[in-house]
């Protein structure tokens, strides 16, 4: 018989959601501010899914948990582009912040996905640098203490090259996910 009863409540819903944003990387850009062009004005949905530029839409609050990192290498990579990859990863920094604060939380991307060693290695044959080259990754930052966005509140998310990304990585995508608990109204 519950069965037949509704699947949301009245009083709101609570998600096991994410809100990303994507980056693509430049030579010559240093900073990207994600989550200020919101889907369907310039981005499509698989680029990011927020609705409304840099802010959760009315009638929402989210509890950040964890921060996850995505990169889309554009092209395929030798030995020194991956070297140049991972120097990109060391020499960047994520930062979440809100509007007229201080940071709430700023990281190496390299820190994120948990790449703990990034080593890549000229192979005396084919194929046999793999392990070094492919760490292994957890693939996000569970976070000590959860970051509240509440509706309308303006946020960005920073990522700074503190060197300039090298032209290997240009055109490259590096997608952000905050993910959490999503409340909203019904």
């Amino acid at each position: 018989e519950k069965l037949s009863i509704g699947s949301y409540g009245t009083e709101g819903e609570q998600l096991d959601f994410s809100y990303y944003d994507t980056a693509t990387i430049a030579a010559a850009t240093t900073t990207h501010t994600l989550f200020s062009t919101p889907y369907g004005t310039g981005k499509n949905k698989n680029m990011t899914n927020l609705p409304i530029a840099g802010q959760i839409p009315q009638g929402q609050h989210m509890d950040v948990r964890s921060v996850a990192l995505f990169y889309k290498s554009s092209a395929a990579k030798g030995t020194a582009g991956i070297q140049k990859l991972y120097d990109l990863f060391e020499q960047t920094t994520l930062e979440i912040k809100l509007q007229n604060k201080e940071s709430l939380g700023i990281w190496t991307i390299q820190e994120i996905p948990g790449a703990t060693t990034l080593v890549a290695v000229t192979p005396t044959a084919a194929g046999d640098n793999l392990p070094f080259i492919q760490p292994t990754y957890r693939g996000c930052k569970k976070l000590n203490r959860k970051v509240v966005l509440a509706a309308l509140t303006p946020f960005s998310v920073i990522l700074t090259h503190w060197t300039a990304a090298d032209a290997s990585c240009a055109n490259d995508l590096l997608k952000v996910s905050l993910q959490g608990i999503l409340t909203r109204v019904t």
